[in-house]
């Protein structure tokens, strides 16, 4: 497992919040039929499942300690097999206490992206992270707090909602910068307002891609979306986009789904076919 990688002058660190239950090819992409799998069985499934893995990523820019995403917090989750997540005892592994995370941004508002932004053990919650702005991507926030969608999004009413009461909570949208290094991609279709973040330091690029590529089966078939995915056409789009921007500009890309060992690629061109190449 490649943990540490460095794009010029930014070092980006690789941390792991939990391994969830693997779920099968029918249920993640419901829209793909089984057959069209054979392929890539060996390749990209896991003793035929589909496998994911809830990875985040810290940048240390300019000064800052950056962290993109927080994981699906404490648990247990009964909905993942009553496991805990452990993303703080990570951080704690390569070295990085709470308190000195300065920003934490995140790239969409589903339950494994916010997890660790609160300690709802306290009351009033506390944040993980007590001397961090938590930057939170302005069309998610208006969407998922809509009554009609915020009653069936709880994790965003107990770790986000109340980041807006604490006054630690700043809004962002497309080509933000949270460094001078790391500038915001809009890159809707998972959620409306999905964001990658492009990493340019020293000549170098790479970029931070949330949910925009959950599997590396993607690179070969980007037209394959999640069922979780709200806007399938947007998904594609964006997927293309930043495969595009890879294969163009050897831009590296940072994929907190894939498998620890392959957090880290690019996108190699052979013909016509394009396969992810781990860094």
């Amino acid at each position: 497992m490649q943990e540490k990688l460095q794009i010029g002058n930014l070092e980006i660190l690789s941390l792991m919040d939990m391994v969830p239950p693997a779920r099968s090819p029918e249920d993640f992409f419901p829209d793909v039929d089984i057959a069209l799998w054979d392929p890539y069985r060996s390749e990209v499934l896991d003793k035929g499942m589909v496998q994911l893995y809830y990875g985040c990523f810290v940048v240390r820019s300019k000064g800052n300690i950056v962290l993109v995403d927080t994981g699906i917090g404490p648990g247990p989750h009964a909905t993942r097999g009553g496991q805990k997540g452990d993303l703080l005892n990570d951080l704690g592994r390569v070295g990085i206490k709470p308190e000195e995370i300065d920003i934490v941004v995140h790239s969409h508002l589903h339950i494994d992206h916010v997890g660790w932004n609160l300690d709802l053990s306290s009351d009033p919650p506390r944040p993980y992270f007590p001397n961090a702005r938590y930057l939170v991507p302005s069309i998610d926030w208006d969407y998922f707090t809509r009554p009609e969608n915020l009653i069936n999004a709880p994790w965003v009413s107990e770790n986000v909602v109340p980041l807006k009461a604490l006054s630690l909570m700043d809004l962002f949208g497309d080509g933000f910068n949270v460094t001078d290094e790391i500038t915001s991609l809009i890159t809707p279709g998972h959620t409306p307002g999905h964001m990658s973040f492009l990493l340019n330091s020293g000549g170098q690029k790479a970029a931070i891609i949330g949910d925009a590529i959950h599997s590396k089966v993607q690179i070969s078939e980007p037209s394959w979306c999640a069922g979780v995915d709200v806007d399938k056409i947007a998904s594609e789009r964006s997927r293309r986009d930043l495969i595009e921007r890879s294969v163009s500009q050897g831009m590296i890309i940072a994929a907190g789904h894939f498998h620890p060992n392959e957090h880290f690629g690019r996108v190699h061109q052979h013909g016509d076919v394009r396969t992810w190449e781990t860094v």
